[in-house]
């Protein structure tokens, strides 16, 4: 079933922007990006979180109206941004955030539309996307727009939905993650003063691109016309089934669901597309996992740490036994036992990826050896259903289609123990990945 059109669903309200608290010194007034951050566009990483209609601490008649609630969160991102001030600021090139305090952009909205129908709908990513300023999910916003966008938008039914679109310049997932969490508590309790949040922005501090060379344009761009997305949930009961019956098979102790599910989903996209192709055979395929290093470089970084703090390692099946789950969990657990043990200063795969990839005028991981690169991004154990606007917990924590082709993001299903994967893949290859028979053994 086509969803509805989606514009005439939702009633723009307001649209201002909101600066921090109080200036940011003359001292902190330009943020430096490190060599990692030049490598990516000024793409935005985008979360929703969905809160249905609930009692509000603030019981008056006033909390439960869209003015209210707007200026609410008006003025807590204000006193957020004072503590993360580069997102107030504007990109002054590939290297520079210029912190001038111009502000982020706020919407409030009303949708017409009951907040179940948007849940329900069996096209999540279409559906949810109705939250979102139009068009600016993962947009590579190259024209000086803010780095920090947000709206707030209220269902006919009292639901409320809060969503953020994050510069990718300024920090990483984590890094969405530690804004979101302080935002939400100062929205929370809104009349304490003894909240003080404690970023620290990395920068060029660790991967400095005078060590590497400066980066005069971006490595990785969005492009999300290449892709469609299926919101498909493991359960925990199956997914635990799943675990044991893989451990038993490969030797691996205690498979963490990441590894269960985005090997599960490696080989499923694979197969999917090599059944779409004229020869109809197997040809060699990588899977890159993102990997947050915070805790592996010496000194450790805090999680308060703010930046794209990353590194990846990956494997590459070039056969079918090559593809059997034992066989991928066991070298899943063998490169990260490996990336452990390297210095992700030193020997960041990342950086080095880059690196040799600008050496030999290629795009970073095209490789010619594999038909396909798959991209995975695992932040299960992130706490991002504990984020509380003040409504309790979000029924759902939503990221919307994109950044490309060939990606399957993996989060916490709820509270509980099993795993939602936002998959992105081209829409031949999803027709034929979501019939796929071992996937649906264990999905709900």
């Amino acid at each position: 079933m086509a969803f509805p059109l989606l514009p005439s669903l939702v009633s723009i309200c307001d649209k201002s922007f909101i600066k921090p608290s109080s200036l940011t010194p003359s001292t902190q007034r330009f943020h430096k990006l490190s060599f990692i951050e030049q490598s990516f566009s000024n793409m935005y990483i985008p979360f929703a979180f969905f809160y249905p209609k609930v009692q509000q601490r603030d019981d008056s008649k006033s909390s439960h109206e869209l003015p209210h609630i707007a200026h609410l969160l008006q003025t807590s991102l204000s006193r957020t941004l004072f503590s993360y001030y580069p997102y107030a600021g504007e990109l002054i090139d590939n290297a520079t955030v210029d912190c001038n305090d111009i502000g982020a952009e706020f919407v409030s909205a009303r949708i017409k539309y009951p907040m179940s129908e948007i849940l329900n709908h069996p096209n999540a990513a279409q559906a949810e996307s109705i939250v979102f300023p139009k068009n600016l999910p993962w947009a590579n916003n190259y024209e000086g727009g803010n780095l920090l966008v947000a709206q707030v938008s209220k269902f006919d039914c009292g639901g409320i939905a809060v969503s953020v679109c994050l510069s990718h310049k300024i920090g990483d997932g984590c890094s969405v993650l530690n804004f979101i969490k302080d935002w939400s508590n100062f929205t929370r309790d809104h009349t304490a003063t003894t909240l003080i949040p404690s970023p620290r922005f990395v920068g060029d501090s660790i991967f400095s691109p005078q060590k590497y060379g400066p980066l005069i344009a971006p490595q990785f761009l969005s492009n999300v016309s290449e892709c469609v997305q299926k919101r498909i949930v493991f359960p925990t009961a199956k997914l635990d089934a799943l675990r044991a019956k893989v451990a038993a098979e490969s030797g691996v102790e205690n498979p963490t669901r990441a590894e269960i599910v985005s090997a599960l989903i490696f080989k499923c996209a694979t197969k999917a597309a090599s059944s779409t192709s004229s020869s109809k055979l197997m040809r060699p395929s990588k899977l890159v996992h993102y990997l947050n290093i915070r805790t592996m470089i010496k000194p450790r970084l805090p999680r308060s740490a703010i930046g794209d703090v990353l590194s990846v390692f990956s494997i590459t099946a070039s056969n079918e036994q090559d593809m059997e789950l034992p066989t991928l969990v066991r070298n899943l657990r063998k490169e990260v036992e490996m990336a452990y043990k390297k210095d992700q200063i030193e020997q960041n795969e990342l950086v080095l990826e880059v690196v040799e990839f600008l050496r030999k005028g290629k795009k970073p991981f095209q490789d010619e050896n594999c038909s396909s690169t798959y991209f995975c991004s695992n932040v299960c154990k992130y706490p991002y259903y504990d984020v509380d606007f003040g409504w309790g917990k979000p029924e759902r924590v939503s990221i919307p289609n994109g950044p490309f082709k060939n990606v399957f993001f993996l989060k916490d299903y709820q509270s509980g123990q099993g795993v939602e994967a936002r998959v992105m893949l081209q829409q031949q290859h999803m027709s034929e990945f979501e019939r796929d028979q071992e996937l649906l053994e264990f999905i709900s």
